[in-house]
């Protein structure tokens, strides 16, 4: 059984079988206070924990997008 779930938000769309997980993100550019830049991949909630780690000052879709799949933690 294939069970799909399309999230609202602009960030990732997610698919997911029994134990497989697969979820599309967009590459999300974030520009910290000394100006120096990181690649943050694995949708919006990524983006709002590097937000709280890193002293980011802005965030920009790169305008790509790259598939994560991961295992379910049993």
């Amino acid at each position: 059984m294939v069970e799909s779930v399309e999230r609202k938000e602009k960030i990732c769309w997610c698919k997911m079988t029994q134990d497989l997980f697969v979820e599309k993100v967009k590459v999300v550019e974030l520009t910290l206070e000394d100006g120096s830049k990181m690649l943050c991949r694995g949708g919006e909630e990524m983006v709002r924990k590097s937000w709280d780690l890193w002293p980011v000052v802005s965030a920009r879709w790169t305008g790509e997008e790259e598939t994560m799949q991961w295992l379910q933690d049993e």
